[in-house]
C-alpha cells in the first residue's frame, strides 16, 4: 500500500522534513507525512489513511467508535512495549534514537495481560496433564504462579540492576507469553487427539528450553547476568 521508496527511517530522515514533523512524537507513534502538502499523520491516523486509500467509507468504518477506541488502546500497548516485544532494550543510540517513551501505565498493563494469558494456557495445559494422571489441583495454582512470578522478579531485579527494571519485567513477561503462544497449537491439537501426558510434559519441557534461551538472548541485551536471573526465577517457582 505503501511504496518502499518513499519509506525514510527515523534516524536517518531529511532534516528539511523533520521541520513538519514532531520527532518525539514520532518515536511513539509512526508518522506518515505528505512532502507536497508538509501535512502528517500520526499513529492510527497514519495506518487508517494508509488503509483507506482515499475511500471515505472505509474511513467510517474504522472510525467507527467500536473499532476506533478497543484499536487505539491495542496500539498504545503494543507501541509503548514494542522493543521489549522483540527483545533487549535500545536498538539506537545517539540523537536519532526511535525509542518509544517508557509508559508505565502500558507497560504494566502488558506484563499483567502477559501473566493472565500464560496463567490461562498454563491452566488448560496442565487440566489435560492432570487428567491424565489422575490428580487435580486448585485451579488459582498457575495464576499465583505466574503473578508470584512478577512479584518475584521485580524484587530480584531492583537488588540486580535498578535501572533495568520495567525493561526486564516486560522482557520477560514477553517470553511467558511466548512460551504459552507456543502452547496454544498443542491445546488445539488435543481437541482432535488425544496425547498421552509423557507427551505433553516432553513438549512443556521444549517450550521451556526455548524460553530459556530467548531468557539469555534478552539478558545479554540488556547486560544483566542470566544465569542469576534464571536461577532465581526458578528457586521462586
Amino acid at each position: 500500500m505503501v511504496d518502499g521508496n518513499t519509506i525514510d527511517p527515523y534516524q536517518i530522515i531529511d532534516e528539511e522534513h523533520t521541520q513538519h514533523i514532531d520527532m518525539d512524537r514520532a518515536t511513539n507513534e509512526i508518522a506518515l507525512h505528505n512532502t507536497k502538502t508538509k501535512e502528517t499523520k500520526y499513529g492510527l491516523d497514519a495506518m487508517f489513511h494508509i488503509v483507506s486509500q482515499g475511500q471515505q467509507w472505509i474511513k467510517d468504518i474504522l472510525y467507527f467508535p467500536l473499532f476506533f477506541i478497543p484499536l487505539k488502546y491495542l496500539y498504545k500497548l503494543i507501541t509503548y512495549n514494542r522493543k521489549v516485544i522483540v527483545g533487549g532494550t535500545s536498538f539506537h543510540q545517539g540523537e536519532r534514537a526511535c525509542n518509544p517513551d517508557r509508559n508505565l501505565f502500558y507497560r504494566s498493563l502488558f506484563i499483567g495481560l502477559s501473566a493472565w494469558f500464560t496463567a490461562v494456557v498454563l491452566n488448560s495445559y496442565f487440566g489435560l496433564v492432570g487428567q491424565y494422571f489422575g490428580f487435580e489441583s486448585p485451579w488459582y495454582v498457575e495464576y499465583f504462579i505466574c503473578f508470584g512470578q512478577i512479584a518475584w522478579q521485580g524484587i530480584m531485579i531492583q537488588f540486580i540492576s535498578p535501572k533495568n527494571g520495567w525493561d526486564y519485567l516486560g522482557n520477560m513477561s514477553a517470553v511467558s507469553a511466548l512460551g504459552g503462544i507456543l502452547l496454544l497449537p498443542v491445546l488445539l491439537l488435543t481437541s482432535f487427539v488425544t496425547l498421552s501426558g509423557y507427551a505433553l510434559l516432553g513438549i512443556f519441557g521444549l517450550v521451556v528450553g526455548v524460553m530459556l534461551m530467548e531468557h539469555v538472548r534478552r539478558c545479554k541485551s540488556m547486560q544483566l547476568g542470566w544465569w542469576l536471573l534464571f536461577l532465581g526465577s526458578c528457586i521462586a517457582v
